[in-house]
């Protein structure tokens, strides 16, 4: 800073203080606010509201006319004789053709199923019971708690003498053991 004369050191400092308090009560330039309102910003919606009330309004006056037209019997609002019976000769038409598509897709799809029956099976279930049994014979002989084994086959036994299914998940069950207490 430059050197300052004694006799105005005091006047700098009221310089100084009074530039302080003016940057302290300083609006800002920029204005950050809503924008102010415009008289004419509403115009727009207002006429694409006026505008769809009056057609709503046409509407339904269109629609009390159309009413009314059909209520009353007239000589321009009745279907014609030959008119009727070719909509019912078409429509009469479309249902045959729709009944004679579906007959044809009955029968293909009877003779693709007979096709599917005639073909012998390319799965043994009896092997497949037979590899079960044997599976569950070394799962068993595996078993660190044969019990559980023990216990499940006391219980398909009970419940076949009642004539009902066991209670538990049999050889395809969980594995886990519970004490028999």
């Amino acid at each position: 800073m430059a050197r300052v004369r004694p006799e105005r050191k005091g006047y700098d400092v009221i310089i100084y203080q009074q530039h302080v308090d003016r940057l302290k009560k300083m609006q800002p330039t920029v204005d950050s606010g809503p924008p102010r309102e415009h008289p004419l910003s509403n115009k727009r919606e207002m006429d694409k509201r006026r505008e769809f009330l009056n057609i709503e309004f046409d509407n339904k006056l269109m629609l009390e006319r159309l009413a009314k037209v059909i209520q009353n019997k007239s000589i321009d609002n009745e279907i014609h004789h030959s008119v009727d019976m070719h909509a019912k000769f078409k429509k009469k038409l479309g249902v045959t053709q729709k009944r004679v598509q579906m007959q044809k897709l009955t029968v293909e799809n009877q003779r693709i199923l007979k096709r599917i029956q005639e073909v012998p099976p390319a799965y043994n279930h009896l092997e497949w019971e037979e590899d079960a049994k044997r599976k569950d014979h070394i799962k068993r002989c595996m078993a660190l708690y044969p019990e559980y084994y023990e216990r499940l086959d006391k219980e398909k036994a009970a419940a076949k003498a009642k004539g009902t299914a066991p209670m538990t998940g049999g050889s395809s069950g969980s594995q886990g053991f519970r004490s028999s207490k």
